[in-house]
């Protein structure tokens, strides 16, 4: 068996990078991860939303060419190719739902030519009509044949280069299958493709699997052989199971000597389940054969299928219990061992939670270009798949295995996801390579270098060996086992054994970095320390720019370090938020290139750190303005700063630091124009603080300030005034009375706000503010024309002044005066309301002296001390006829007072009368109305009608509304009264409704009049009348009886009419007490319904008598003969067309 290498595209004369045509996956819901960085990136472009089949190209160095899910082909950005549009008409034969629906193959030494393998899902239900169309699937669905295996080419030249599927070259069928077996032809194929590099070192096998036959296609440089090599061996999957049998993935080893196979099911029940099978082989790459099945598991539902880079493991996932949609396993198979002893090997691997299985499906499995194996992970139950799962050491043996569950987020953004299918590659991408890097993993292909840097490339010096070294892709004259590089590229070194197998093949991609410089150095950082502790937190950071000058920040990065030493050798690297741990503290700073951080160059600087005084806030400087400078109004005092000391060092080292004074923020964090003298500092009220600043001798960069607020208060207005009073205390004529002193505070302050006022009979009381008069509402004089001093604080600044108050007294001259109020407010209860500015003529009688003014008090020391003034009162007494009395107070506008008099009130009542009547007015009649004076005196009222005339009582003959105002000759309080004046009539009959013949008699009486009536039924001709405002009369007794109508306001006569009511006696007995002889109909006669028959009848319905209204009625005989006692039926037939019947008792 020859050797075969991992490069594929450097046989069709492209790049290096073999394993780069693996490196970007689309697959599940819109998921895909891409392996151009460790670990893979999750992908957020995918466009394909498949549960099983999907495949992926990339060009070796990596680059995207183009995705599908066996139907529809997208490019390297997402856009649909114009050929491979299954929606639009143009897609591809192969099914979303297959395991491995595509596989992408290159076409051999032709560059941009590819081919896609697709394979369709077998359905039964178009098995079914086969070689009809099954027409049962939307079209967007299935096109409702089962297609099989069939190849497409896509140009890469096609669409603008973004390729496009070739039309002449698309959905070319592959037979699978014996043409002459209808069942054959009906599924064609299986679910499963693989594909991996010929022993030729030229071409590819492409390989299926269908019934008991596997299909090896040769792919070489003229294209698809359309004959395959076939091999009929092993197990026997029964076609009467598709399409569930055909399910589960198909691989070949990466060196190409082995195929594994997985059945999911072996079942003989069309669409049922069954056990299945994983299956392992030889493959002989030179002829396309498949050999030796060796049964590695029997049962569950196994679906995914994956070797090691190696082929020394063997992976498979297993779903528990036929459906395989419920819980999953991995397991291992070791291949190194014998034949014999493979299936026994088979271990199950553990997760990161040390289960062996898991709520997850038997998904896919699929090497990655890393040397890792990718797991589909989707729980059906859910349906959710977030993660791909991930074995980090597939060469291991199973009990050092380190997988996990959660190896790759997929869903990175909430809307997309894996489900149990991963796209298929050809198998030979991940075959080892040879390490020409000396990294020690194959798989390392990159190598990142410093410019300057030389380095030495290098295999195995192999005597009878070939090497071939090329240069992105140019071959260079170098035949050593050896290369020495110093630029940039892609290398790659093809060893050429000589022994007739393929060239072994190593490969290198180089990138050199530039290498940066330490463009300047930071200065020594003096730090202030806010907390004196001697450490410091540091924003590293703010040195970056210092550090990296004019280099791009993009490209190259500092980090920082405490010594020099660590930063060359790359250790103990600082956070970028750093606290100081020595003072001073050496800091060590590298620059480096962020694509190869060995490229670098290193620096250092000091931290030196110096306590920071804190300036502690003082009481800020309030004072009054006083006349220290001469002048107490122009708001300039001086003051000595230094009493804030204390307060702003608060216990700090005075040592330390030192203290200055400035007018202004900047001088004081500038240290500029300091206060001279602070002891005797020039403050105005135009300033509004000083700042303090505290500094540390050694180091005064260290400082703190702090604000003094300066506020320099105006003194109050004090006005010099009098006040003048009423002689009206005590003795009227000593000069001594009653102040009320708080009647000067407008005068004293000018009317301003927010003042405190003291009262003091002497200067040294009212300066020290102590012994103020108490009784200011009603301070008594002690000496005629006395002087008070006054003090006048400003309350929101304390500041104060003191003046005088001259106390004058006058005599009085004013006039009582009376109130008379009629209680007419609403509610007659002898209280009303006075408005007492009625009374100010009678007060001002006789006083010849302008501008006086008249005020009012409930009391005399209320008039006296001038408090609380009334305009209007309510007297307390119910119909006060001058036992209420209120006081008016004159004075003029000097405060002069004229007197004060008493005011007596008086409360009249209204005339008591009703103040709403009414009156019937008959027609044709007149009625007397009056005023309806309840009490007193008619003679001591006067009367005014509505009609114009003025007696108590008046005589109308119209029905309206009469008003009348009765007003009390002595008082002048009135009232009015209102007489409704209403008509009313006899009544008028218009229809008696009489509802009789029945056991509930009823009569109505409809009438039309003006009246108020009443109603009344005298029965049978009696004169007894019970009346009633209803005109409605139940349970009337049959008979003759006359209807009485009156009105309740006495308007006649009554109205009446005799009525009829028809009715049925229950019983009669004929036994000579003169009482109930004769039976017959009541309410009838000749006069009223005349022409009414009776019949009488026995029981048995015989004819006892025949009767007319006028005669006497049935006397209980027929024939002359007594009946008996019994109940009798009858029939009347009344004169308005009624007909009743009903019975009757005899009783003797």
């Amino acid at each position: 068996m020859k050797y075969v290498s991992i490069v594929l595209l450097f046989l069709l004369g492209s790049s290096i990078f073999a394993q780069g045509e693996a490196n970007n996956w689309y697959f599940g819901q819109n998921a895909g991860i891409s392996f151009s960085t460790t670990p893979p990136t999750p992908l957020t472009d995918g466009n394909i939303n498949t549960l099983e089949g999907c495949t992926t190209i990339s060009d070796a160095t990596g680059q995207l060419l183009f995705y599908t899910d066996g139907r529809t082909a997208w490019d390297r950005n997402g856009r649909v190719m114009p050929n491979a549009n299954y929606n639009a008409g143009t897609g591809l034969l192969g099914d979303p739902s297959s395991t491995s629906s595509a596989l992408i193959v290159p076409q051999p030494n032709v560059p941009n030519r590819y081919f896609i393998f697709a394979v369709d899902e077998p359905h039964h239900e178009n098995a079914a009509t086969y070689p009809n169309q099954n027409t049962g699937f939307p079209a967007n669905q299935d096109d409702g044949f089962n297609n099989g295996f069939t190849y497409s080419v896509v140009d890469m030249t096609l669409n603008g280069g973004l390729g496009d599927v070739v039309v002449s070259e698309k959905n070319i069928p592959l037979i699978t299958y014996n043409t002459a077996n209808n069942a054959e032809s009906s599924y064609k194929c299986s679910e499963k493709i693989t594909a991996v590099k010929s022993d030729d070192c030229d071409s590819f096998w492409v390989i299926t699997h269908f019934i008991d036959t596997y299909y090896a296609f040769s792919v070489d440089q003229t294209g698809v052989n359309t004959t395959p090599i076939t091999s009929q061996v092993g197990v026997t999957v029964p076609i009467s199971g598709y399409r569930r049998n055909a399910l589960g993935y198909l691989k070949a080893s990466p060196e190409g000597d082995k195929l594994a196979v997985v059945h999911f099911g072996l079942t003989n029940v069309t669409s049922g389940d069954g056990p299945g099978k994983v299956l392992f082989y030889d493959f002989d790459n030179s002829t396309g054969i498949v050999s030796n099945e060796i049964e590695l598991y029997n049962g569950d539902a196994p679906y995914g299928i994956e070797f090691s880079q190696s082929g020394e493991r063997l992976y498979t996932t297993v779903g528990l219990g036929i459906g395989g949609q419920g819980e999953g396993f991995l397991m291992q198979f070791d291949l190194t061992v014998p034949d014999n002893q493979i299936a026994a090997s088979g271990t199950r691997i553990l997760n990161e939670n040390g289960q062996d299985t898991s709520i997850f499906s038997a998904g896919a499995l699929q090497l990655g270009p890393d040397g890792k194996i990718y797991r589909a992970l989707f729980d059906f139950n859910s349906g959710t798949g977030n993660y791909l799962g991930v074995i980090e050491n597939p060469e291991e043996l199973a009990a050092n295995i380190n997988y996990s569950d959660r190896g790759v987020l997929v869903n990175i953004d909430g809307g997309r996801g894996s489900r149990i299918g991963l796209p298929p590659f050809i198998q030979s991408i991940f075959a080892q390579t040879i390490d020409i890097i000396n990294s020690g993993d194959p798989n390392n292909v990159n190598l990142i270098l410093c410019e300057g840097d030389t380095y030495r490339l290098e295999y195995q010096d192999i005597t009878t060996a070939t090497y071939t070294w090329y240069i992105d892709d140019v071959q260079v004259t170098n035949g050593s086992f050896f290369l020495d590089v110093t630029t940039t590229g892609n290398y790659r070194l093809e060893v050429d054994l000589n022994d007739g197998s393929c060239p072994l093949i190593g490969v290198a991609n180089v990138t050199f970095f530039e290498v940066p410089i330490v463009e300047d150095t930071p200065i020594t950082q003096i730090i202030c320390d806010d907390n004196n502790d001697g450490i410091s937190d540091l924003d590293l950071s703010l040195f970056d720019a210092t550090i990296l000058g004019t280099q791009d920040p993009n490209q190259f990065q500092v980090r920082y370090f405490r010594s020099l030493a660590d930063a060359n050798a790359d250790i103990n690297v600082l956070p970028q938020n750093f606290t100081t741990e020595n003072n001073p503290q050496t800091i060590a700073a590298r620059i480096e290139n962020i694509g190869n951080i060995n490229c670098y160059d290193t620096t250092s600087f000091q931290i030196e750190i110096f306590d920071e005084p804190t300036a502690f806030t003082t009481n800020p400087i309030v004072s009054c303005d006083n006349a220290d400078d001469g002048d107490d109004t122009n708001g300039i005092i001086t003051y000595d700063l230094t009493t804030a000391n204390s307060d702003i060092y608060n216990g700090q080292n005075i040592a330390d630091y030192a203290i200055s004074y400035h007018t202004t923020l900047l001088d004081a964090q500038n240290n500029t124009n300091p206060i001279p003298d602070p002891t005797n500092a020039v403050l105005s009220n135009t300033m509004t603080a000083v700042y303090a600043r505290l500094e540390n001798n050694l180091n005064t960069t260290c400082f703190d300030t702090v604000e003094i607020s300066v506020t320099i208060n105006v003194l109050p207005i004090a006005n010099n005034t009098s006040l003048a009073q009423c002689d009206e205390y005590m003795n009227t004529n000593d000069g001594i009375t009653l102040f009320n002193l708080n009647e000067a505070v407008d005068q004293i302050t000018g009317g301003s706000t927010d003042r405190s006022i003291l009262f003091f009979e002497d200067m040294i009381s009212a300066d020290a503010g102590t012994s103020a008069i108490s009784n200011t509402n009603t301070y008594q004089n002690t000496v005629v024309n006395q002087q008070l001093f006054v003090r006048v604080t400003n309350d929101l600044t304390g500041c104060f002044r003191i003046s005088t108050l001259d106390l004058l007294v006058s005599t009085t001259s004013a006039s009582d005066a009376i109130l008379n109020e009629c209680d007419d407010d609403g509610t007659e209860d002898g209280f009303r309301e006075f408005d007492l500015t009625q009374a100010n003529a009678q007060v001002l009688l006789g006083i010849a002296s302008p501008n006086l003014a008249v005020s009012y008090y409930e009391t005399n020391e209320n008039a006296l001390s001038e408090t609380n003034p009334i305009t209007t009162y309510t007297n307390s007494t119910p119909g006060t006829q001058g036992q209420d009395i209120v006081y008016a107070r004159v004075e003029d506008n000097l405060n002069q007072c004229f007197g004060i008099n008493q005011v007596a009130l008086f409360v009249n009542p209204l005339p008591d009368i009703e103040e709403v009547s009414e009156a019937f007015l008959c027609e044709g009649a007149s009625v007397i109305i009056d005023s309806g004076l309840e009490s007193g005196n008619s003679n001591d009222f006067d009367y005014l009608w509505s009609t114009g005339e003025t007696t108590e009582r008046i005589t109308v003959t119209t029905a309206m509304d009469y008003t009348v105002t009765v007003t009390n000759q002595l008082t002048g309080c009135f009232k009015d009264r209102t007489v409704t004046v209403t008509t009313s009539s006899p009544a008028i009959i218009t229809t008696i409704e009489i509802n009789d013949a029945s056991d509930n008699n009823t009569v109505t009486i409809n009438i039309n009049g003006s009246g108020n009536y009443e109603f009344a039924i005298a029965y049978n001709g009696s004169n007894i009348r019970t009346y009633q405002d209803s005109p409605i009369f139940t349970n009337v007794p049959p008979g003759f009886h006359k209807v009485y109508i009156r009105d309740k306001n006495g308007c006649g006569p009554e109205t009446t009419q005799d009525i009829s009511v028809v009715g049925f006696p229950k019983y009669f007995t004929p036994n000579g007490d003169g009482f109930h002889e004769t039976w017959n109909v009541e309410g009838v006669s000749s006069q009223v319904l005349g022409n009414s028959i009776i019949y009488i009848f026995d029981r048995s319905g015989k004819l006892l008598k025949q009767l007319v209204p006028s005669g006497n009625g049935w006397d209980g005989t027929y024939g002359g003969r007594l009946m008996p006692s019994s109940e009798y039926w009858f029939q009347v037939k009344l004169g308005d067309g009624r007909i009743r019947k009903g019975s009757f008792a005899l009783i003797r």
